[in-house]
Formats: C-alpha cells, sequence, structure tokens
C-alpha cells in the first residue's frame, strides 16, 4: 500500500533538497538553469482605490504610524478646494498637520528646498503629496532629500535607498503614475537640466487614488496626462529590463487607455472614466518603475527642460518617431500590443501589426487635439546636438530595446521638427 507523505515530511524533503542545491559548487549548479528571468518587483505597501477614498486618508496614516504631516500640495488644487477632504481626514485622526502648497509647475531644487525646510521646522514624520505629478514628484523629492546635502545630479545614478520619513500619494490626475514609482523627476535651475532621481525609497509607502479629485481636469491637461500614461506603459512592455510582471501591468494599461481615454477627454465628468484612467495611470507606474522607459522620455525630459513643453506633450509628439525608430528591434514587441489597441489582427502579418499600433498612436494624439509637431516651440536647430548629448546621459535610457546615438537622436529632432515622419521603420 502505497505511504502518504505528511506535510512535515515533505517539508523536511524540500528543505533538504534547497539546503544541498546551495551547498553544491557553482560547475554543478550550472547544471540546474532556470529560463526563468530573474527580478525584484516593487509598488506601494498599501492603495486605496474608489470614490471619496480621501476620507481613508487618516485611518492610512495612522496604520503606518504617522504622528505629524506635511501635506504638499500645488497652489491650483489648494485653491480648487481639492486640499479639504485631506486636510479634514488627518485632523480628525488625530494626527498633525502642516501645509505646504508653494508647488507651481515643474517641481525643481528651490522648491524641493524650501519644503524641506518646512518639514525640518514642522518635525512631521510622514509626507503626503496631492495634486498632478509636480507636486507628487515633489514630495517624493522633500522625503528622501531631507539628508542630502551634495548636487542633485549625485544623485540620479546610484539612487536611494532608505529615508527617515513616511511617504504617500494622491493623484488629482492620471498621468505621470508617480503614486507607485521609484523615481520623481526634478529640474535642477543651476545647470538647466531635468534629473530623475531613483532608488527603492522613492516608493511610496501608500497611494490613494480617489477619481473624485479628477473630475472637471481640463480636457487638455486629460489627453496630456494619458498620453503620459500610455507612453510610460509602451516604453516599459519593450524595455530591455522588462519582466512577467510589468509587461502585464502594461499590457492592461494600454487596453484601459485605448477604450477610456478618448471618452475622458470629451466627457469631464464621467466618474467611471476618471476612475479607469486613474488605475491604468497606477498599472503603467507600477510597470515602468520596475521595467524602465525609454528614448521618449530621455529626450522629452531634455526638451521640456529647455523650451517648458509640458511632459505629456512632449509624450505626444516624441512617441510615434521613436516607436519608428525602435521598430527595428522590438517588432514582436508592438505587435503584441495590437490586440489591447482592438487592431483586427488575423489576417496581418507581424510588421503590419506593428506599423497598425504605430499608426494608431498617431492616430490616437491626433484625434485628441494634442501637438503632432515640435515647430510651434520654436526650438533652435543649434540645440540639438546638446540635446541629443544630455539625452544620452539621461537614465532612462538604459531601457530602451535600440541602441541609439547622439547622431540619431538629432535626425529623429530634425525629423520631428519638420514633421517628416518615416514611412516604415527608420
Amino acid at each position: 500500500m502505497e505511504k502518504h507523505m505528511s506535510a512535515n515530511d515533505i517539508a523536511t524533503v524540500v528543505n533538504q533538497t534547497i539546503t544541498q542545491y546551495l551547498s553544491e559548487s557553482g560547475e554543478q549548479q550550472t547544471k540546474r538553469p532556470c529560463s526563468g528571468k530573474s527580478f525584484t518587483f516593487r509598488s506601494p505597501a498599501i492603495t486605496v482605490t474608489g470614490a471619496y477614498c480621501v476620507s481613508q486618508l487618516g485611518d492610512t496614516l495612522l496604520e503606518l504610524g504617522a504622528t505629524h504631516v506635511l501635506l504638499v500640495a500645488d497652489k491650483l488644487v489648494h485653491q480648487l478646494g481639492l486640499v479639504s477632504g485631506c486636510e479634514q481626514s488627518i485632523t480628525l485622526a488625530g494626527i498633525g498637520l502642516t501645509l505646504f502648497t508653494e508647488v507651481e509647475g515643474e517641481p525643481d531644487t528651490v522648491i524641493i528646498n524650501q519644503g524641506i525646510k518646512v518639514l525640518k521646522q514642522s518635525k512631521a514624520d510622514f509626507v503626503v503629496g496631492i495634486g498632478g505629478g509636480s507636486a507628487l514628484d515633489a514630495a517624493k523629492g522633500m522625503a528622501v532629500m531631507i539628508d542630502h546635502q551634495g548636487p542633485l545630479a549625485d544623485l540620479k545614478i546610484g539612487g536611494i535607498a532608505s529615508r527617515k520619513v513616511g511617504l504617500g500619494c494622491i493623484p488629482t490626475t492620471a498621468g505621470t503614475g508617480s503614486e507607485t514609482t521609484d523615481i520623481t523627476v526634478i529640474q535642477d535651475l543651476e545647470y538647466g537640466i531635468k534629473v530623475p532621481v531613483k532608488g527603492p525609497a522613492l516608493v511610496p509607502d501608500f497611494a490613494l487614488l480617489d477619481p473624485v479629485l479628477m473630475l472637471g481636469v481640463p480636457d487638455h491637461v486629460t489627453a496630456a496626462t494619458g498620453i503620459d500614461t500610455l507612453t510610460h506603459a509602451i516604453e516599459a512592455y519593450v524595455s530591455r529590463e522588462t519582466n512577467p510582471l510589468s509587461k502585464a501591468y502594461a499590457y492592461h494599461a494600454i487596453e484601459t487607455v485605448i477604450k477610456s481615454l478618448p471618452v475622458a477627454v470629451g466627457c469631464g465628468d464621467d466618474l467611471d472614466m476618471r476612475y479607469e484612467m486613474s488605475i491604468a495611470a497606477y498599472k503603467a507606474g507600477i510597470a515602468f518603475s520596475n521595467a524602465g522607459l525609454g528614448l521618449t522620455h530621455a529626450i522629452a525630459h531634455q526638451i521640456g527642460a529647455q523650451y517648458h513643453i509640458p511632459h505629456g506633450v512632449a509624450n505626444a509628439i516624441l512617441l510615434p518617431y521613436v516607436m519608428a525608430f525602435n521598430a527595428l528591434t522590438c517588432e514582436k514587441g508592438y505587435a503584441e500590443l495590437a490586440v489591447a489597441m482592438g487592431i483586427k489582427v488575423e489576417s496581418m502579418t507581424q510588421r503590419e501589426s506593428c506599423n497598425a499600433v504605430i499608426q494608431m498612436v498617431r492616430s490616437l494624439v491626433q484625434d485628441l487635439g494634442l501637438p503632432n509637431s515640435l515647430t510651434v516651440y520654436n526650438i533652435n536647430t543649434g540645440d540639438l546636438p546638446q540635446l541629443a548629448e544630455r539625452a544620452m546621459l539621461d537614465i532612462c535610457l538604459i531601457g530602451n530595446p535600440r541602441q541609439v546615438t547622439a547622431t540619431q537622436i538629432v535626425v529623429l529632432l530634425n525629423r520631428v521638427l519638420a514633421n517628416d515622419f518615416p514611412e516604415g521603420y527608420c
């Protein structure tokens, strides 16, 4: 009669096998290959979603041990009254509160230093950002840079592994995904560049996604931030650092954006579409936080900093051109996205599916009323070599699926300036 092993017997055998494997030499270990990719995956410890869930902010902070909060918001969000619900929830929970509402536009070293000064004076043990990507990035920058003394550029490669204060994010637009990511982008005014600062400490302890806070966002902002979400997802999907989990998040984010963004742009008070886009931005944020981005963002950071082009708009203009450039090496990856975009691929070759995806992105940008050329921004062609060199140093370039040179970036930017979209891959 066959003897059945108990749970303890099974555990003993498993432990013995692991112990034996770990004690084997490197030569013996190579006889046991695993095709699965090794990766580390990070996301916020707590995610709260749903209409009016901002009322749960105080309880969430108590759960995480907060006693005094620095609430960071941009001026417009504060003026619109979107911060009041947060203030009320924090106060009802018996938690101390200090407001910082000086964020205007994309965060820079000056605003970060101002916020750090207030953070130190208040002795807050938790920083919460509420607003668009600028406010969230500012809050993240304050939380991790409070003890940093050197130049901002010193942080972009080594990253930041730890922080002394808690961190939470509440987005009021669906785009940057900063509420989920291990990155913040800060403009270094001394050098006139945007510096992406990356590290595990930048992943918030919680993200709170309340679509009610996103009602009434102007159509052009909804469109630009929505394309930012799409860019995050597409670049993460084909990144050199992609993994099975990041691809799954990216794929579903793309699927949601294609279905929901056109409706959200045309109907700003549609709560369901706001909810869907908030989830898409969250998924895309997790995807690129764990897989990286690519050439679109590497260039967008440079032209955005020098010519004050809104980040989502820069992505909208650049993404189709970069996809056409990258398609030589990731045709299969782009083709896989056709179904997510609702493209019927039954009779298409892989190349045709890839081209259809790129054209779908171009059409979406146009349908949303976003610019498809840089000509309106009066960019000096003499600046292109320097912009290209800066893009080559951007941390986002690490994930780009195709190797690129500064010369190729200049060629690509000249195409964008001339509104000369390539026929086929370039």
